[in-house]
């Protein structure tokens, strides 16, 4: 035996047997406690596991709520843009019909007169014709005298109502715009005024009625060669020339 083996046999000799039981003791115990802490660590894993499992979840409906959250909120401002096109489409329309309203008040106001001035025409031509010639005898012309002031009174009322009178004269440009030719005449020019039978009369830029004119028609020329004795003589003796040659 070499004194290697000599001294682990001695060695092993000198451990007492209680030392080595009571090592086997604390080996088992430390055993028994790591089986503990791994099932209590498995135990808190699956507690683990258990509480991440339901975070996910919990994270997938945070999710979906959110996707409908943004859902809502997309179709609330689509809605939100079609509410504000229907506001200004609404206001527009108000404002147009607002100034619809006010230019027909206006227009309304400023043309109400018309009717009464039509009322008022058959007068007026009366007075026209009335005053269309001068009488001969003197006491017909005094009356006429009233009736001139009359009528200038009527005229001048008229024109601070804003109504033009249409009032051609004779030579005058026909104008077919403020006149209505009633007939032609011939004349030395076209669309001329030969003569007038009623005034016109318009209200700002309202033609109440035109004026009733005669309108002169150029004349034509006559191209017709005219028929004389020579003449008569030149076509006798042409055709006996042609009746010898015929025979």
């Amino acid at each position: 035996m070499s004194e290697e083996e000599k001294k682990v046999e001695s060695q092993t000799e000198e451990i007492p047997v209680e030392e080595v039981k009571h090592d086997k003791k604390e080996e088992k115990r430390e055993q028994k406690e790591a089986k503990k802490e791994l099932k209590e660590d498995k135990k808190k894993l699956e507690l683990y596991e258990k509480q991440l499992d339901d975070l996910k979840i919990k994270v997938l409906e945070a999710q979906k709520k959110a996707e409908d959250y943004q859902a809502k909120f997309e179709v609330a401002d689509r809605q939100a843009d079609d509410w504000k096109n229907k506001y200004f489409q609404a206001f527009a329309d108000m404002s147009n019909t607002r100034k619809q309203v006010e230019r027909e008040t206006a227009d309304f106001k400023k043309y109400a007169k018309q009717s009464l001035i039509e009322e008022l025409l058959p007068a007026l031509d009366g007075f026209d014709m009335a005053l269309k010639n001068e009488p001969k005898d003197e006491v017909i012309k005094k009356y006429l005298q009233g009736f001139v002031m009359i009528h200038s009174k009527f005229l001048s009322v008229l024109k601070d109502q804003n109504v033009e009178i249409i009032d051609p004269k004779k030579g005058d440009e026909y104008d077919p715009n403020t006149m209505q030719a009633f007939s032609t005449v011939d004349g030395e020019e076209d669309n001329k005024i030969a003569d007038v039978f009623t005034k016109g009369y318009k209200l700002y830029d309202h033609l109440i009625r035109p004026a009733g004119v005669i309108v002169t028609k150029k004349k034509e020329e006559d191209n017709t060669i005219p028929v004389t004795d020579a003449n008569e003589e030149a076509a006798s003796d042409s055709s006996a020339e042609e009746s010898k040659e015929n025979a």
